[in-house]
């Protein structure tokens, strides 16, 4: 996968658009072409001696495989296991099942490695479960991860985006970054044989898991961004596309991405990326090319969806002050964060800047606005941009054992 800097990319976004390669311009299409999602029908037995494409493997998550792709073809076999619980949680974990559920429970593909020395593109085929709390079985996120989260559910997808010290999960802090996603050049993903499972989606009950084959992940430079898109919503755009791995989180998953801030909402359903009205109200769609030069404008700035029924909270709500089952006797990233108890200050929020997008379809009847509203931490708020924290506070939480503070 291409490693470029999605930072420039997007400050060049809104420069002039004269200086656009015309020639992957192209009129929208008056009907999408885009077949409608694969059901979730689980399948458990595949009799193969080769690896189908990824997206053909459908498990209960109660019936997982050891690996989904065993197979010494090409890339594989995959490098890590599908089988994830207590035996394998851990800092050493090669945990290749994720989970994306809420503010509270998530995790995030990360480096194999045990030490921050590695890069996207290097690691991609074989990157590993980093999550928020544990039960998952793969690794926890170390001290001082993160500086901001948020989570957004829409009828289509939930996504969450935010900002964090990307040596947590094993990068280095010069990496630029790259995409994760369920196909890959050879249609067997990356990583290879990863699953994807959610309790989250507004189609379903919020206990039991339903595994998606549409999702795409960004590490952009200290940004992430995990999209996983509802199988069961019916349409024929695709919000979760895997063609546009070089123009980072602001364009595949656009958010305020604003620090301090730790926000849960409902949301809009953003554009198709891609797709954007120009000054003439004419609907165009953008083909990325095979390469970026440097200097390269995009044509157009992406808009951040608006969102409802906000509720921020301080980052000691998000982590309970528990142990998290294991203690690690191998924490590699330990120096990352402080490890002494201090205690987290009140703090107030307050909503800022405006979002518009694509209304949502099925979406619930609750009002959505653009406007700032103002909020107290753990409050609900109806914002189309995410609520601030008051700088300065500091937040501590126990991961794997330690006090953590996120900053």
């Amino acid at each position: 996968m291409l490693s470029v800097s999605f930072a420039s990319i997007a400050l060049l976004s809104a420069a002039v658009v004269l200086a656009e390669d015309l020639s992957t311009i192209t009129a929208s299409p008056a009907t999408p072409t885009l077949n409608r999602r694969q059901s979730n029908t689980a399948v458990t037995t595949y009799e193969t001696t080769s690896p189908l494409p990824l997206t053909d493997y459908f498990y209960p998550y109660t019936d997982l495989p050891s690996k989904v792709n065993p197979y010494p073809v090409g890339r594989g076999p995959q490098s890590g296991y599908n089988q994830c619980n207590s035996t394998t949680q851990g800092p050493d974990s090669q945990c290749q099942t994720l989970e994306m559920n809420s503010l509270f429970d998530f995790c995030l593909w990360g480096a194999p490695g045990l030490y921050p020395n590695q890069s996207v593109g290097d690691v991609e085929a074989a990157t590993v479960a980093y999550c928020s709390i544990d039960g998952h079985g793969g690794r926890i996120f170390p001290p001082g991860t993160f500086t901001a989260i948020q989570f957004m559910r829409t009828p289509a997808y939930i996504q969450i985006v935010g900002l964090f010290n990307q040596t947590s999960v094993g990068l280095t802090n010069t990496d630029p970054g790259g995409e994760l996603d369920p196909h890959g050049a050879d249609g067997l993903g990356n990583p290879l044989g990863g699953l994807v499972y959610s309790t989250g989606f507004s189609s379903g009950d919020n206990h039991t898991y339903i595994q998606t084959e549409s999702w795409n992940m960004f590490l952009d430079t200290n940004k992430f961004c995990l999209k996983l898109c509802d199988p069961n919503y019916q349409t024929e755009s695709n919000y979760c596309q895997n063609i546009f791995d070089l123009i980072g989180c602001d364009y595949n998953a656009p958010a305020a991405y604003e620090e301090g801030v730790f926000l849960s909402c409902d949301g809009d359903i953003q554009s198709e990326v891609g797709t954007y009205t120009n000054s003439n109200g004419q609907t165009l769609t953008w083909s990325q090319p095979p390469s970026l030069s440097p200097g390269y404008t995009l044509p157009y700035t992406p808009s951040i969806p608006a969102s409802s029924n906000c509720v921020t909270y301080q980052s000691t709500d998000l982590f309970p002050i528990a142990s998290l089952g294991y203690q690690s006797t191998n924490n590699v990233f330990g120096a990352l964060g402080p490890t002494t108890a201090a205690t987290a200050s009140g703090s107030s929020a307050t909503a800022g800047s405006t979002g518009t997008s694509e209304k949502s379809k099925g979406a619930s009847g609750s009002s959505k606005t653009g406007s700032a509203a103002s909020s107290a931490s753990a409050s609900s708020t109806k914002t189309g941009a995410a609520a601030r924290l008051v700088p300065g506070s500091l937040a501590f939480v126990t991961l794997g054992g330690v006090l953590v503070a996120l900053l």
